[in-house]
Order: structure tokens, then C-alpha cells, then sequence
């Protein structure tokens, strides 16, 4: 079995900071209407990793954490929006 290595790019690193801001914007959002704004941003961002990042069977540690971060940020947002939305 080949291990796959692609380098980190300034696009990569990019990525990975703009989904760590919108993740602690997430968290520290009380607005519904930006928790769903960023609810749905967490989609786009997804579909933004692996339009970058080239595969999922790379083995660079930076792949590896965007990866967890995107999911984390996905599933937390969307648990926050009906959090938010869901009591009126």
C-alpha cells in the first residue's frame, strides 16, 4: 500500500483558518438567522474541502484535521440551528 502525500498550499491553509472562524463564530452565535446563515455556510465549506484538498486517501496531517474540523463544523451547526430555531 502507497502512502499519498500532496503538499500544503497557502489554499489549503486558507481553507482550514476560514472554517476554524466561521466554527467559533458558530458557537458563539445567539442570532438564528446567523446560525443559519452559517449552518448552510458549513455545507459550502465542505464541498470547498474537497475541492482543494485532491484526495481523501492523502495522508498529510493537514487533510486529516480540515477534514475533522469540516465535519465537526457541519454537525455542530446543524444542531445549533435547530437549536435556535426550533423555540418560539
Amino acid at each position: 500500500m502507497t502512502h499519498v502525500r500532496y503538499p500544503a498550499t497557502p489554499l489549503k491553509i486558507g481553507v482550514m483558518i476560514l472554517t476554524l472562524v466561521m466554527l467559533v463564530a458558530m458557537l458563539l452565535a445567539s442570532n438564528p438567522i446567523l446560525a443559519a446563515f452559517l449552518c448552510f455556510s458549513s455545507l459550502i465549506t465542505a464541498m470547498l474541502h474537497f475541492n482543494v484538498f485532491e484526495s481523501t486517501a492523502d495522508t498529510h496531517s493537514l487533510n486529516r484535521i480540515d477534514l475533522g474540523i469540516q465535519i465537526t463544523f457541519l454537525a455542530l451547526s446543524i444542531v445549533k440551528a435547530f437549536a435556535l430555531g426550533g423555540g418560539a
